[in-house]
């Protein structure tokens, strides 16, 4: 047993620092915790052996000295600034098999992240956050840009129980070690759809929010009540402020058909005409997904569609979609710039570098950290600025903020270029009771 253990633990010293990108991104289960078992098992047969003077004392001494030297390793590799110190890391060694996985590599001179849903055999989708990422556990395939990420996202399918996830990018290859249970689970059918990023951010938020919970649904599966409200409350105010038709875009998931009645139906009851996207020049409301929102913003911008404003659901607040100069307003339980919320937005930077935060995300670190949404929405306006030497910025309350220098996508901000302000109180929905307006 010396002998075995010793080769394997002289093996992985002897790669150096270099070849440990493996190990960063690796449970406790899969390198370090192994080495670790076996030291100390190696070191207790030692002394077993030196007490009963079973072997010469050079071989006993040199056995001794490669066990120590194997966990003063462990120790270093899991103390060490890069690795056991590193949120990141620390939160990676407690991910439960069969549950979404978020890790950090270091690949071609930066640190990458690595987001893997649902994290369990069958199907997953993986996003990397680097444009020229490839993924796979034999073959590797290359990602892709999608609507309202800034990932490349590769679906990738798991086999039961441990394997190994294979990323490249930059020109560095690192390998993950996953656990992906023995069940596959229900189905996410929106993972192999255009509302799969929108699935996997929110799992996203919940994950540096801290937790830890199989994902057993996608937001596009359902019509949140609370976003039901917000439509209607929307429906009301545009219904309040004269409107007597408006454009809808939606789409045939789950969600946007749910959407779609919810919108017709407040409607109908506040005297308001329902038509399809065009160039009649009224105000516009959309409930589709990421993919569909982020076409209809740019059709507003380029002029194919015209409306007085573009009312978008609660969902899309995704840089993508509300990157158009197309006059886009959302109803929002929170405010984006407080302090609440960009504490999502930091943790989120330091967790996944270069992810973008979104509504999805911030809604689901907030059920974790169990923070209330407020009551009510209010309606924000979104502006995209482009100030030459500078910015000005909202805080969310419309106090602008002299000075505050952005620099493009690679902010850590809700929208880098322009302002997220409210333009009204809390909204309300007209009642049974409600003479209307």
């Amino acid at each position: 047993m010396t002998v075995s253990i010793g080769t394997q633990v002289s093996a992985a010293l002897s790669q150096g620092r270099g070849h440990l990108v493996a190990l960063d991104g690796a449970g406790p289960g899969y390198t370090l915790g192994p080495i670790a078992v076996a030291s100390v098992i190696g070191i207790v047969v030692v002394l077993a052996m030196a007490r009963r003077r079973l072997l010469p004392r050079r071989y006993l001494g040199v056995s001794f000295t490669v066990f120590a030297v194997a966990l003063g390793f462990v120790a270093v590799a899991a103390l060490s600034p890069g690795n056991g110190d590193r949120r990141g890391l620390a939160a990676q060694e407690r991910t439960p098999k069969g549950t979404p996985v978020l890790r950090t590599l270091a690949l071609g001179g930066k640190q990458v992240g690595v987001l893997v849903v649902p994290g369990r055999p069958g199907p997953n989708l993986v996003a990397v956050g680097a444009d020229d990422a490839q993924a796979g556990t034999t073959t590797l395939r290359r990602g892709e840009r999608r609507p309202g990420g800034s990932q490349s996202w590769i679906p990738v399918d798991l086999p039961e129980g441990r394997s190994t996830l294979r990323i490249a990018t930059g020109g560095a290859t690192g390998e993950l070690g996953i656990d992906a249970g023995d069940s596959a689970g229900a189905p996410l059918t929106a993972l192999a759809t255009a509302d799969g990023p929108e699935c996997a951010e929110g799992a996203l938020g919940a994950l540096v929010a801290g937790g830890r919970a199989p994902l057993t649904d996608c937001p596009s599966d359902r019509l949140a009540d609370r976003d039901a409200a917000a439509l209607r409350s929307t429906v009301h105010f545009l219904a309040a402020r004269g409107a007597r038709s408006v454009g809808l875009v939606s789409d045939d998931s789950a969600r946007g058909r749910a959407a779609s009645a919810a919108v017709r139906a407040a409607a109908a009851r506040e005297g308001v005409e329902i038509t399809a996207a065009g160039r009649t020049g009224h105000p516009l409301i959309v409930t589709s997904g990421w993919s569909a929102a982020t076409d209809a913003a740019l059709a507003v911008e380029s002029g194919r569609t015209v409306a007085q404003g573009v009312y978008l659901a609660p969902w899309l607040l995704a840089r993508s979609v509300i990157t158009p100069g197309a006059g886009q307003l959302i109803p929002l339980r929170f405010t984006p710039r407080r302090a609440e919320a960009m504490a999502y937005v930091e943790a989120l930077a330091d967790r996944m570098p270069g992810a973008q935060p979104t509504g999805g995300g911030y809604e689901a670190w907030q059920r974790v950290r169990k923070e209330n949404p407020e009551p009510a929405p209010r309606l924000f306006a979104i502006s995209v600025a482009y100030v030459p030497g500078g910015m000005v910025t909202s805080d969310g309350d419309g106090n602008a903020q002299d000075g505050a220098h952005h620099h493009g996508d690679e902010s850590a901000d809700w929208l880098p270029s322009g302002m997220i302000s409210p333009v009204s109180g809390p909204l309300k929905e007209r009642t049974d009771d409600d003479p209307g307006t």
